[in-house]
């Protein structure tokens, strides 16, 4: 298997083992991509509310992408890391509890998705899940009463005996220091310690080789109208894992 880009494999992974579930798979499943606008994550919310393999509506979940990871141990850089492990559940209470719904609180969802992922052993990986604290958050957010959600956390952590060396979040240049890049036009220069290759995005989506709009980078471009410039640096060989997304906006 190759690692230069883990993350997605075990964000698809997670649906996957939530979708074999006989109970969860009755509900809509959603990726959401590294990077989603607020306009696409209302759309795959939306997405998530409709109707499950049941045809009944209101309660579904969104597996949200993997975009940062950490030492497990801080004293002990290039060790094994943590990575941030989230899904998503939501729920339109009016629809959920009517005729078309699925009459099924969503704090029982919530739970057996916190059964089913003590049991997963992320792909790549050899260790299982451990439980975030709290492992399972509620929440409403909106202006929307009715729509309620809440987030069931684990961290996935690497195998021991096999450290992934995970390399530097890449520099984007010009850069603040918050993050803002001044106005356009402005020539931009990337760089990232330790890669053999770094994907950029204008688009404000995720930057590794397997996305169609992700470009090799291969020396300084111009920016040439406002948006995002997004970075991630990658290297050859199993030991390795893609660095953090690094972005930068130009107004």
């Amino acid at each position: 298997m190759n690692y230069t880009d883990l993350w997605p494999l075990i964000q698809k992974d997670i649906l996957g083992c939530l979708q074999a579930d006989g109970f969860l798979a009755a509900r809509p499943g959603v990726l959401v991509e590294p990077g989603a606008t607020a306009a696409v994550l209302e759309a795959k919310t939306t997405a998530a509310l409709g109707a499950g393999a049941d045809g009944k509506f209101g309660a579904g979940y969104l597996v949200l992408p993997i975009e940062s990871a950490e030492d497990e141990n801080a004293n002990l850089p290039q060790g094994p890391l943590k990575l941030p492990i989230t899904v998503q559940l939501v729920e339109n209470v009016l629809v959920n509890n009517g005729p078309r719904g699925t009459g099924v609180p969503l704090r029982v969802y919530a739970a057996r998705a916190e059964k089913v992922l003590k049991l997963y052993t992320p792909v790549g990986l050899t260790q299982a899940l451990t439980p975030a604290n709290p492992v399972i958050a509620h929440f409403t957010q909106g202006p929307d009463a009715n729509l309620r959600s809440c987030r069931v956390s684990f961290r996935a952590s690497e195998a021991d005996a096999a450290p992934l060396i995970k390399l530097p979040r890449p520099q984007i240049t010009p850069n603040d220091g918050q993050g803002n890049g001044g106005a356009h036009p402005q020539t931009v220069t990337i760089a990232c310690a330790g890669a053999t290759a770094i994907y950029y995005t204008l688009d404000n989506s995720h930057p590794w080789s397997g996305n169609p709009a992700a470009v090799r980078y291969a020396g300084p471009f111009v920016v040439s109208a406002a948006g995002m410039v997004r970075a991630r640096g990658f290297a050859v060989g199993p030991q390795y894992l893609g660095s953090d997304t690094a972005a930068v906006s130009f107004a």
